[in-house]
């Protein structure tokens, strides 16, 4: 009996020995032909047309088609001519369709490389050049002299715009005295106690008695003893003028 041929292998199917082939490809193979493959996307994007929106620097939006093979430097230069607009004091933000993430890119970046959608044109802002600090005021300050221990002066150089509590700590300083005992009085003849939220500009003085109530137990006595004292030296200043016109 006569043997019936075998059957053509079904069309559009590799044959073994090409399969066995494409199996057996070496890996400098397979890395051309992905190059090839990622070659062959890259010249597709770039030759596309890409659409997006451009927001210009007053807020307007504006639909615009470019050729992808075109570098983000060209789109600002042909936008800024489009528009009117100085390209070197612009620059472009380009955001990606859907999530609208800010994309980075160098001026010589295609456009048809990044996946654009939105196009903003913003205007650079100046570095402001460092300005020269401006001189320093002197803060403005007055001679007040300060009465304490019944004889004792003292001169303080203070703000005359602050509340007397600001200056204590100088008066103390100054005058010796602890900050928990000390009293500031308008005078040595009224012992009239000072107000500490107000100025000296306030109150209108340039003098002051501090009254030390650890070391002057009775303020009283200690008052009408500086009262005593400058009489004192009013009467000697007033005999020693008589004095002096006599002769």
């Amino acid at each position: 009996k006569r043997m019936k041929a075998r059957a053509p292998p079904p069309p559009n199917q590799p044959s073994a020995a090409s399969r066995i082939h494409s199996e057996h490809k070496s890996p400098a193979e397979t890395a051309v032909i992905s190059d090839q493959n990622l070659v062959s996307m890259k010249e597709n994007m770039i030759n596309r047309l890409v659409d997006f929106t451009v927001i210009l620097p007053s807020g307007v939006e504006q639909k615009c088609t470019v050729q992808g093979s075109k570098a983000v430097m060209d789109v600002l230069v042909d936008l800024c001519s489009q528009y009117h607009i100085n390209p070197s004091q612009h620059s472009l933000e380009l955001k990606s369709s859907g999530t609208q993430q800010v994309l980075s890119y160098k001026p010589n970046t295609l456009i048809g490389a990044l996946d654009v959608q939105t196009v903003l044109l913003k205007e650079k802002i100046p570095e402001e050049k460092a300005k020269r600090p401006l001189p320093r005021v002197p803060e403005k300050s007055v001679r007040l002299v300060v009465n304490y221990l019944k004889t004792q002066k003292a001169v303080v150089r203070v703000s005359p715009e602050v509340p007397l509590h600001n200056i204590i700590p100088a008066i103390c300083e100054k005058c010796e005295v602890s900050q928990e005992h000390i009293v500031l009085l308008r005078d040595g003849i009224t012992g009239e106690e000072l107000e500490l939220t107000k100025s000296l500009e306030e109150l209108g003085i340039k003098e002051l008695y501090a009254w030390d109530r650890k070391k002057e137990p009775n303020r009283k006595a200690s008052v009408n003893s500086d009262a005593i004292e400058k009489e004192k030296t009013r009467l000697l200043g007033l005999f020693n003028a008589d004095r002096s016109s006599s002769k």
